[in-house]
């Protein structure tokens, strides 16, 4: 099986380029979930987004509907296209993004945003049905990883997608959590 995880950590480096925070909640999930599917055999790769060049949605053409509706794809240059073309080679996903203001991190609202836009409506979709595993993690309180996993939620309605995996993240249950995310990615073979 092959997975896809996608990260959407904001670490601005330097003014060139993004990178995890290798130290950080987020990019420490993406480790045990690479972890995880290792064991179970699972073919991984892991994308950042940040490390790439992913616009804002400009809602063009009719009523704010352009050739995303007809065509499934975004008129847009830049490095969305080319991913959501790249998910259709994967079996399973999972979404890791931190929470901002109770809120997922503005690259992981602006890839969904135009992901939706994009795939909602198609017919033909390959991304539809398959599974996923959404994680919402919070370097403070935790307060606002329920918000998150609503968003998550509303992606999971408009992709058509199998959540198997809803999972909090904080610095102080990521030990308690490490077991939900071993249990959601053993339900990726189910």
């Amino acid at each position: 099986m092959k997975v896809l995880i996608l990260s959407f950590s904001n670490n601005l480096v330097n003014e060139e380029s993004f990178i995890p925070n290798k130290i950080g909640l987020t990019f420490s999930c993406v480790e045990e979930c690479e972890k995880q599917l290792s064991l179970l055999e699972h073919e991984v790769e892991h994308i950042c987004i940040n490390k790439k060049s992913i616009k804002k949605c400009i809602a063009c053409g009719k009523r704010g509907w352009g050739i995303c509706a007809e065509e499934h794809i975004c008129i847009q240059k830049d490095d969305f296209n080319e991913i959501y073309k790249y998910m259709e080679e994967f079996d399973s996903y999972v979404f890791i993004t931190p929470v901002y203001f109770h809120e997922m991190s503005e690259s992981a609202k602006t890839f969904f945003d135009r992901l939706k836009r994009c795939d909602a409506f198609n017919n033909n979709s390959k991304i539809k049905k398959k599974k996923i595993i959404c994680i919402a993690c919070a370097g403070g309180s935790g307060s606002g990883t329920e918000e998150t996993l609503k968003a998550f939620d509303t992606l999971n309605y408009f992709l058509g997608t199998e959540m198997v995996g809803r999972i909090p993240v904080t610095k102080d249950n990521f030990k308690d959590q490490k077991e939900i995310i071993e249990k959601s990615i053993n339900l990726f073979g189910e």
